[in-house]
């Protein structure tokens, strides 16, 4: 429960006043009850208030809406009781009228509220009571006559609410701040928005990264890899001379690499909760499910603009029905954990996975590309955003009418794809609490009314689809999905706007490690508020008018100050880590760990191992057969004999992804199971990282391949271990953290390999030097350094 807002429509009479100092007399009564004074001070206000003539939609509504409505209003209505609407309110509910005009000691509600008669206190546990000044307002309002105009009544309180939350507005550009004469840090609009806020509060940004660490930095965050130490050195020296052309050439250069999609593509599969396996308990495999995951590294190296790239992942095949790549794009809408059962299984239990996986179809479309939780509506109304559990049924509706095939695409290739049974739509009735055997209410094609213009009817949208399918011929799907894919990138009257923040923030929140609203998934009025709201907007309007291009949003990131800025902290940054300790304001850059994919992928680059080949069935590596065990697996399993060679040091994101057999090394760093939609990983620091890196086989053998390229570089030809091992670990240093070590760092790591060395001569072991360099290079890999990017 809330107290009642001081910024409610009051009007500026003398009324006004009164409530107010009652209301922060009441506040601190409720902080400090042992002040005799202050005691007085809200019982004299609260008589003044019932002295007073009350008016409706000014003092009692923003009391009702704050406490009241969560659970008596619009299709919610607790015990029979709905206050929002007159006629309702004043009939009252399951415990006769709530309301008795001219009559509060008479009223439930007043009972309720003030906790008398030994009923129990309303609201409920949980939530604060009403302050004695609300309750004061409520008992004079019913004593007045309870007036209550027509105009007032709230019939959906939470589609009410979504008209003003921001995350459901249309697009609206805010003007960049102007640079201030004192400004000699700002490179962009992108920087004045988070300068602002920081003078707000006295902050400065931190010095610029140096040259290193930047172009660590933007390697692996655009490709996922490493710089090469020729890479380095060439953008090291280029900064030297300008360093904004420099950054901006790097950029470009990274965008077009074939890197870039394999980096952020793999981003979206955990989106698109992507694998290669059907999860539940059979677990099968889907052999031709890397056309999916193909198509979004492809489409992200080819600058595919997002709305397009949304559009075909719904309905592909019902826009471009005779391209390999459009029609497998509709992958997103077959990559959750899914099993068709057997007609051996009894009805119910069919029904019932058939309704779980399209269920999963709908949470990931919500969550996943509109930034809202939907799934709770499939057994009622969502019990904080606009979202009923019709609207849920309708949207089922869409995909009610297809499932996912195993068939041939355009070019006779297999696939594994969505695709409608045929062009009829199939009938979807309303399940209330879940309940599929209940089919007495039959709903049509709809799209949520909060994200939707007045007037406008998901109908119009397939009716549109239907005209513009002409060219194909007859259809030979419903084209619900078309409807559905225009209404959703639809930024005047659908749900564009929303789509693209989501994806706007998410871009945000890889290259910060946060985002500018922290609860990606969830844009609704229980999510986070942004921390720059303008910024956000403003980012959102050049990226749905630049042509939806992520390319070009990572450029105006890139290239700004605020991504540039040092990620250490010295003395000067101490204010900041006292007014802002988890850098919201972004006055640094935060240290980002790399996820379980890009750290594979780094040791590989570093020991020059790493096999670029793109694209195709994915590969499985080696995992040991104790940890390869998994009941009741059907169809090839995994294979307990691969190999460690050229064929599985591949890019990981082309790693094959078995649901319940995951890569020991990416499960203990983080990688999401994949069974659900997963826009941002968690991050854990745990004792079985430290253990994968001591011990894994995969670790082990990438580390003696570092060591023998490290000898190789210094020895050259010949064969001998004789030589000098300063230049070796320096060349370590740079190529795992570009840079060069410091001289304790030299005199330490030749002790430690001095000391190995003597350690496995002792032993007898065969080629000790070697031995103890592949000791060296794999506690290279553990550092934080190696790890983590500043």
């Amino acid at each position: 429960m809330k107290v009642l807002s001081l910024t409610s429509p009051f009007d500026r009479r003398s009324t006004f006043m009164a409530i107010c100092l009652g209301l922060l007399n009441s506040f601190a009564f409720a902080q400090h009850p042992e002040s005799t004074a202050e005691k007085g001070a809200s019982s004299t206000q609260s008589e003044s208030a019932r002295a007073e003539t009350i008016d409706f939609q000014r003092d009692i509504q923003p009391i009702l809406r704050d406490n009241c409505y969560e659970c008596h209003a619009g299709t919610t209505e607790e015990g029979g009781l709905n206050l929002a609407i007159k006629a309702k309110a004043f009939r009252g509910g399951d415990s006769d009228a709530a309301i008795l005009a001219g009559k509060s000691e008479e009223s439930l509600l007043i009972q309720a509220v003030s906790g008398g008669d030994g009923d129990p206190l309303m609201p409920p546990d949980g939530n604060q009571p009403l302050t004695e000044l609300q309750v004061s307002l409520l008992r004079a309002w019913i004593d007045q006559g309870a007036a209550w105009p027509e105009e007032a009544d709230v019939f959906d309180p939470k589609l009410d609410q979504a008209k003003s939350h921001w995350a459901f507005q249309r697009l609206e550009k805010p003007a960049a701040p102007s640079r201030q004469s004192t400004d000699n840090w700002s490179k962009g609009a992108v920087d004045r928005f988070v300068l602002q806020r920081l003078v707000e509060v006295g902050l400065r940004p931190s010095q610029p990264a140096d040259a290193d660490t930047l172009v660590r930095r933007l390697y692996f965050d655009l490709t996922g890899l490493p710089p090469t130490l020729e890479q380095t050195q060439q953008f090291v020296s280029a900064h030297s001379k300008d360093p904004d052309l420099a950054v901006r050439t790097l950029v470009d250069q990274l965008l077009d690499s074939p890197r870039y999609g394999e980096r952020w593509g793999r981003h979206w599969l955990d989106v698109a909760r992507y694998a290669d396996s059907d999860g539940q308990e059979a677990d099968m495999d889907r052999p031709h499910a890397y056309h999916y995951r193909d198509f979004v590294i492809e489409a992200f190296n080819g600058n595919m603009p997002y709305d397009q790239f949304v559009r075909w992942q719904i309905a592909g095949d019902e826009f471009e029905p005779n391209k390999d790549a459009a029609v497998s794009a509709t992958g997103f809408l077959t990559a959750g954990p899914a099993f068709k059962l057997p007609d051996s299984f009894l009805e119910s239990e069919r029904l019932a996975n058939r309704y779980n996986e399209m269920d999963d179809v709908i949470s990931t479309l919500g969550s996943g590309l509109l930034g809202i939780t939907v799934a709770c509506a499939r057994c009622h109304d969502h019990k904080y955003d606009a979202f009923s559990a019709k609207e849920y049924y309708q949207l089922m509706g869409v995909f009610h009418s297809g499932d996912r095939v195993t068939a041939k695409l355009p070019s006779g290739k297999d696939g594994f794809f969505f695709q409608d049974f045929d062009d009829q739509r199939r009938t979807t009735w309303l399940f209330r609490r879940s309940d599929f055997y209940d089919r007495e209410i039959e709903v049509d094609i709809g799209f949520p009314a909060m994200l939707s213009s007045d007037g406008v009817e998901a109908t119009d949208y397939w009716q549109k689809a239907k005209q513009a399918y002409g060219e194909f011929g007859e259809a030979k799907s419903t084209l619900q999905r078309r409807a559905l894919a225009d209404w959703i990138t639809d930024t005047q009257q659908g749900g564009g706007a929303l789509l693209a923040r989501v994806l706007v923030n998410r871009v945000w929140d890889h290259h910060f490690g946060k985002g500018l609203v922290q609860t990606t998934s969830d844009f609704g009025v229980n999510g986070d508020a942004p921390s720059h709201p303008e910024l956000l907007e403003y980012l959102t309007n050049e990226f749905v008018d630049g042509g939806w291009e992520i390319k070009a949003l990572h450029r105006m990131i890139l290239t700004s100050a605020v991504w540039q800025q040092a990620s250490t902290r010295g003395a000067a940054d101490q204010r900041g880590a006292e007014i802002d300790p988890g850098n919201n304001l972004l006055w640094r850059m935060t240290p980002l760990r790399l996820e379980a994919e890009a750290m594979r992928d780094a040791m590989l680059a570093v020991s020059e191992t790493l096999n670029l080949e793109a694209g195709g069935p994915g590969f499985k590596p080696y995992i040991s057969p104790e940890a390869n065990l998994a009941r009741n697996i059907q169809g090839e399993g995994y294979p307990k004999d691969a190999k460690d060679d050229a064929s599985t040091r591949r890019r990981s994101v082309y790693m094959f992804h078995k649901r319940l057999i995951p890569y020991p090394m990416f499960q203990a760093f983080d990688r999401p199971d994949l069974m659900t939609s997963c826009a941002r990983r968690q991050n854990t620091t745990v004792a079985p990282q430290a253990m994968v890196i001591l011990n894994d086989l995969f670790v082990r053998s990438v580390a003696h391949d570092f060591a023998e390229l490290l000898v190789q570089r210094q020895a050259g030809e010949s064969d001998s271990m004789d030589f000098d091992l300063k230049p070796l670990i320096e060349d370590a240093f740079r190529t795992s953290f570009t840079r060069v070590p410091t001289d304790r760092e030299i005199e330490t790591s030749i002790q430690f390999i001095e000391s190995q060395t003597e350690a496995r001569t002792k032993r007898a072991e065969e080629a000790p030097r070697i031995e103890a360099l592949t000791d060296f290079c794999q506690t290279l890999f553990g550092l934080n350094e190696f790890i983590y990017v500043n």
